[in-house]
């Protein structure tokens, strides 16, 4: 205790020294600024202290007072072109004739102004129905990415790479199972995995097809705003110099992509339903999309041109006969048309093939060795199989005279005709087969045989049918028209998912199977027995599930996948 008072005592008289000096000097008064200047100081800090501890310290940003706008007011056509005209009242009737004719001439041009703004307008809603070059549907693109493209589908144009079909052989199921091709396919299948990926369209993929090439990976997609994507998923991503100078592989993405917009609107209402390759010799692709067109794009010439358009109908789906002149195209009203690439497009023909326009057929497909032989899948559950050769020959319905749109349609067998010959005689020659499912059936597929079909439905089954050649050939509908596998899979994709689709691999030396997206995140691939032979997943890398899938025509362990999210994955071996 005297040890503390006598550091207070030697403290107080150091106090005392020191302001006796600070007075003798004259700076008194700057000590007490300075004392008042600490001791603020100190309280501050503490205050500071203290409200830092009660809560996060905010940034003081300065408050702009909002200027208030005056309200918009409104005026009449009346009042306003009064405002606008200041008129003479000591006009003569001369001047004021002179005066109403100018007025009446602007008046005149403001509104053919305003109707053309209101047309061009209207147009750019529009699909568009003429021809158009790689520099149009590709406007977005910088003139060097143009050219890259150019140079990239010219190389795959050098040489021909035809879709190959089985031979429809009666005895194949016989040996399959012995066949060392299941072998070849599992060693395959264990070294896929995860090779590229990249952000390639900006809205959901709603399509996918692979290219024959076997020495590359080129992959064509299509999204939910009639864009088309295409990625060459191995190529080295063209190097670009940042801020700094370091020099980096384009956007972090692996390969190299360009997106084309072939359809019109870019909205929602131009979603790629479908797209596949000219299976003549590769060198040109078809779309069909949701706005009511369906069309051909060239890479040895960069022009697109439509084929055929359904006026305020949905194409869902197409197919191509191996030759490569027809096509028939499935739609949202319940229709099936035909397409002959060597006829004027005014020249197709369609059936309405369900009773109401709300039954969609939402894939059609067609048999590869025998062409004739279609299946379509439908929301009203059925999985049919349909003779073409019948079809064409159904009287076509006369289009009432007060619809006038009806003319603008192609030529049209209503429902009423299609069900007057399947009730008839020969109706079971027209439709051979049908499977009524649990719920809607997403799609129906034929395999490269021509001898199975594999169908996905909402009911959460996959169906395998098959189909015997020699059934066929008779003029009669299919005694047994069953599945002969049936494998668990959840199909309930809801609203913000491309609907699943099981696919077969295209080639008919392969051992046969199937890819189908899983909603766990992961790609499945099933045999034609119904058993899941693999399963592809990586959590580090794939966070959403992968809808759409296509595997490549000749080449085994070459899968693409692609999500919601427009973003596409490559698994596939290490050779």
């Amino acid at each position: 205790m005297e040890d503390s008072n006598d550091y207070e005592q030697r403290r107080a008289e150091n106090i005392r020294k020191n302001q006796q000096l600070l007075a003798q000097l004259g700076l008194e008064a700057t000590s007490n600024e300075v004392e008042a200047l600490a001791s603020s100081s100190k309280k501050g800090k503490t205050k500071a202290r203290a409200s830092s501890e009660a809560k996060p310290v905010q940034s003081k940003k300065p408050r702009v007072k909002k200027e208030q706008e005056e309200p918009v007011r409104r005026i009449s056509t009346r009042l306003r072109r009064q405002q606008e005209e200041t008129i003479d009242p000591n006009e003569t009737p001369a001047q004021k004739r002179k005066r109403e004719r100018e007025v009446a001439e602007r008046r005149a041009a403001e509104e053919a102004e305003r109707l053309e703004a209101e047309q061009r307008a209207l147009q750019a809603k529009r699909p568009r129905h003429q021809e158009l070059h790689l520099t149009a549907i590709g406007d977005e693109l910088p003139p060097a990415e143009l050219n890259s493209l150019r140079t990239t589908l010219s190389t795959y144009c050098s040489e021909k790479h035809p879709r190959r079909v089985g031979s429809g052989s009666t005895s194949d199921d016989e040996t399959i199972k012995s066949d060392a091709r299941l072998d070849e396919l599992k060693k395959k299948l264990q070294g896929v995995k995860v090779r590229s990926r990249a952000k390639l369209m900006r809205e959901r993929i709603y399509s996918m097809a692979y290219h024959s090439e076997k020495t590359k990976d080129l992959i064509f997609i299509g999204d939910k705003t009639g864009q088309m994507g295409i990625w060459d998923a191995l190529a080295p991503a063209d190097e670009v110099e940042d801020d700094d100078g370091e020099v980096s592989a384009q956007d972090g993405e692996g390969g190299k992509y360009w997106t084309l917009q072939p359809h019109w609107p870019p909205t929602a209402k131009s979603s790629i339903s479908c797209i596949k390759l000219d299976p003549i010799d590769s060198h040109s692709i078809f779309t069909s999309a949701y706005d009511c067109t369906m069309r051909h794009f060239s890479f040895t010439s960069g022009l697109s041109r439509e084929i055929y358009h359904l006026e305020d109908t949905l194409l869902s789906s197409f197919d191509i006969v191996p030759g490569g002149n027809e096509i028939w195209v499935s739609d949202a009203a319940g229709g099936l048309s035909r397409i002959d690439l060597r006829e004027d497009k005014d020249k197709a023909r369609r059936w309405q093939l369900n009773e109401r326009v709300t039954q969609k057929i939402g894939c059609v497909s067609i048999n590869p060795v025998t062409p004739h032989f279609l299946v379509t899948a439908s929301n009203e559950r059925s999985l049919r199989i349909w003779d073409a050769r019948k079809l064409v020959k159904l009287p076509i319905s006369q289009p009432e005279e007060d619809n006038k749109d009806a003319l603008n349609y192609p030529k049209t067998t209503e429902y009423e005709e299609v069900d007057k010959y399947l009730q008839s005689k020969k109706g079971p020659g027209l439709l051979r087969g049908t499977y009524v499912h649990g719920l809607s059936v997403s799609s129906a597929y034929w395999d490269p045989s021509g001898r199975r079909i594999v169908s996905t439905s909402y009911d959460d089954k996959l169906r395998v049918f098959a189909v015997n050649p020699s059934s066929l050939m008779l003029d009669m509908a299919l005694k047994k028209f069953e599945p002969t596998a049936v494998a668990q899979h959840n199909c309930q994709t809801g609203r913000w998912v491309t609907v699943l689709k099981a696919q077969w691999m295209p080639s008919p030396d392969a051992y046969p199977h199937f890819t189908i997206a899983n909603m766990n995140q992961s790609l499945d691939v099933f045999g034609y027995t119904g058993k899941r032979l693999a399963s592809f997943s990586d959590r580090s890398k794939i966070t959403a599930v992968q809808a759409v899938t296509a595997s490549h025509p000749s080449v085994l362990g070459r899968y693409c996948t692609g999500n919601a999210s427009g973003r596409c994955v490559l698994w596939r071996d290490e050779e």
